[in-house]
């Protein structure tokens, strides 16, 4: 096993904090990437809070702000992503990253890795019932990327507690009935979750001009990381 590359981490995180208000974590992965990265078994999360105002507004449903923050938050992630891959490739190391929002299976509706699943072991949160990452300091309202390396890092490794409890409002609010209401437990497959073609098909037939990318309502009503309580 290589050693703990430390310098390099904290480049890293010096890089990430220049961005601003930027939630950040490290974990092994090289269990769960996919084959073709199974030589990259280290991943950085880089997560951004989306606007509170915005995201406020749409608990009744998306608009053309939240669609607008939604990209350029994603195009912000992804700038931030590719610069540390550079600075890591730089260093001899290989990097891989992952756009924030990136679709490569049609039929499951999915990416090529949960930026989710690196994020929990990061340290960053706990899966919600409405199957969004949730962060102790913004719930669900936040956007993430991933960036898997070959240079060791120190890594978190610990799953957060899960606070979500008895709350139900995001299934209660789901105008696609699609969030089933389990309390997630590590393992427990997404479907167990959310129905998400049954989320897909609303937003696309609901809101065809955002393209079936965004509802919002789930992330919007919340209490984690909104002025809301459960």
């Amino acid at each position: 096993m290589q050693a703990i590359d430390l310098e390099i981490q904290n480049d890293i995180i010096k890089i990430l904090r220049r961005f601003g208000d930027v939630l950040y974590g490290f974990a092994y992965v090289g269990d769960i990437v996919p084959n073709k990265i199974r030589h990259l078994p280290y991943a950085i999360t880089i997560g951004l809070p989306l606007s509170p105002p915005i995201v406020d507004n749409i608990v009744a449903g998306p608009n053309q702000a939240y669609y607008d923050e939604y990209l350029s938050v994603n195009d912000r992630l992804d700038l931030i992503t590719e610069q540390l891959k550079t600075e890591i490739e730089e260093r001899g190391y290989l990097a891989y990253a992952i756009a924030s929002s990136k679709r490569t299976d049609f039929v499951n509706i999915s990416g090529e890795f949960p930026h989710k699943a690196a994020a929990v072991r990061g340290g960053l949160g706990w899966i919600g019932k409405s199957s969004l990452l949730i962060t102790r300091k913004y719930g669900p309202r936040v956007r993430l990327s991933t960036l898997f390396t070959n240079s060791p890092v120190q890594t978190n490794d610990l799953l957060a507690k899960n606070y979500c409890g008895k709350c139900k409002k995001c299934v209660d609010e789901c105008p696609a009935g699609a969030i089933v209401g389990n309390l997630w437990s590590d393992g427990l497959p997404r479907e167990s979750l959310i129905d998400v073609q049954r989320c897909d098909r609303w937003k696309i037939n609901k809101y065809p001009q955002f393209h079936g990318h965004v509802c919002g309502i789930c992330v919007a009503v919340c209490p984690h990381g909104s002025k809301r309580t459960i």
